[in-house]
């Protein structure tokens, strides 16, 4: 039943983009106190090249590795910058501080941000450009925020550094809601961390609340609200953290999507888990605390 959802889903995220050869370049490698951060890019579809921030621990691996993705946050002048420690909110440099606990860490640019910025859009302009322009092709917003984060989990397999067997994603806020759903179509991921990422659309509709235009699906709410999406996640870890007074993703939402996922982690409980935490949309060093401890659970230990 899990796999048939799952294709309905991949279904209504619409036509995808072509593929190209990776074509992977390293851009500028620097050394860091037992760490070499790199810059890469690569293909992720035909004509189209993303950057990357990539973290590398100094001693040999292979090593468990995370797919780290930015917030959104309206400021479309950060990306990868900001997990990778160079730019932003220190509370947004998981991609760094992972990779100083024994990670390989990657964070890549979102469509519309940073380096993926439109020359003559501007912010929140190109995003709703890309997504309605999406529309009319026959596909949607989301469906191409996955393409590329797929391809970005292709860049980081053809890395020795890496073991296959071992990767999980972690994310606040868009980066919390790209987690869920590529969590849910790609089996890749092997654990899953996503602070402050979601609500259900029943609260978020019933709150009339805006939200990033990756977000909505077309048709999904006739199979189902994002509790279905979390269940495809099952058996594999999946961590949500929330806050209790965040005023985009309401809590009773939250809780709702975990509840009505916890059947399909019915063997498995324990892997299934919501942390809430005081305070607003943030990711706090408490919660920090809690999604590394996670990680560092399922892919050190395997436990």
């Amino acid at each position: 039943m899990a796999s048939a959802f799952r294709q309905t889903l991949i279904r209504l995220l619409g036509r995808t983009p072509g593929r190209a050869a990776l074509q992977p370049r390293v851009v500028e490698r620097v050394p860091l106190q037992g760490l070499v951060r790199e810059k890469v890019s690569y293909f992720v579809e035909p004509g189209q090249r993303v950057s990357a921030y990539l973290f590398l621990p100094e001693r040999p691996g292979p090593h468990p590795a995370v797919l780290c993705i930015h917030q959104h946050n309206r400021e479309y002048h950060l990306g990868k910058s900001e997990p990778a420690g160079l730019s932003g909110n220190a509370e947004q440099y998981y991609a760094l501080e992972l990779a100083k606990r024994g990670h390989v860490t990657l964070a890549p640019d979102a469509l519309c941000f940073e380096e993926r910025q439109h020359p003559i859009l501007r912010g929140a302009d190109y995003e709703r450009f890309e997504a309605t322009r999406r529309l009319t092709e026959g596909s949607c917003l989301q469906a191409k925020m996955l393409w590329d984060l797929r391809r970005a989990l292709d860049y980081l397999l053809t890395r020795r550094e890496v073991d296959r067997r071992r990767i999980g994603c972690l994310g606040h806020s868009l980066g919390g809601q790209e987690t869920l759903f590529l969590s849910a179509v790609d089996p890749r991921i092997t654990v899953g961390v996503s602070s402050c990422g979601f609500s259900s659309y029943h609260a978020i509709f019933t709150s009339a609340l805006l939200h990033n235009l990756a977000l909505y699906v077309p048709g999904i709410l006739r199979y189902g609200d994002l509790d279905r999406v979390l269940a495809l996640v099952a058996p594999r870890p999946f961590l949500a953290l929330a806050a209790a007074a965040d005023p985009i993703f309401p809590l009773e939402g939250v809780q709702a999507t975990v509840q009505g996922a916890r059947r399909a982690y019915a063997r498995v409980r324990s892997r299934l888990k919501l942390e809430v935490f005081a305070g607003g949309h943030a990711f706090s060093a408490p919660a920090r605390e809690a999604a590394y401890a996670w990680l560092a659970q399922w892919l050190m230990t395997g436990q």
